[in-house]
């Protein structure tokens, strides 16, 4: 299996992720995953769950903890690139817990 097929189509589970929340700047009450950690564990985890690493994965921001955020990351591997959907599916505290989706077409 190829890089390019191991990552299209792929989807982690929704209780691989538990992250904890950072309280953001200027005493906002909305809380975030800085873009760095989401970035680190997303990585971490496709890999587990494929057994790929990818080249890449960057994401637009920091991820807000609140049930039913959604982001869009790129996922870059053998210099394709795919679009790896971020949603956070579970707030528990300081808990954050996301999924990862990534559709099996290529973006580029």
């Amino acid at each position: 299996m190829t890089r390019t097929r191991a990552f299209s189509g792929a989807m982690t589970g929704a209780a691989l992720l538990a992250l904890s929340l950072s309280p953001t700047a200027c005493g906002s009450s909305k809380d975030y995953v800085q873009e760095k950690t989401v970035e680190r564990i997303a990585t971490e985890q496709l890999t587990n769950a494929i057994g790929v690493t990818p080249q890449d994965l960057d994401c637009p921001g920091d991820l807000e903890g609140k049930v039913g955020t959604e982001m869009t990351c790129v996922l870059t591997s053998d210099g394709e690139k795919y679009d790896a959907i971020i949603t956070v599916d579970d707030v528990d505290g300081d808990r954050v817990r996301f999924k990862i989706d990534v559709p099996p077409n290529a973006t580029e």
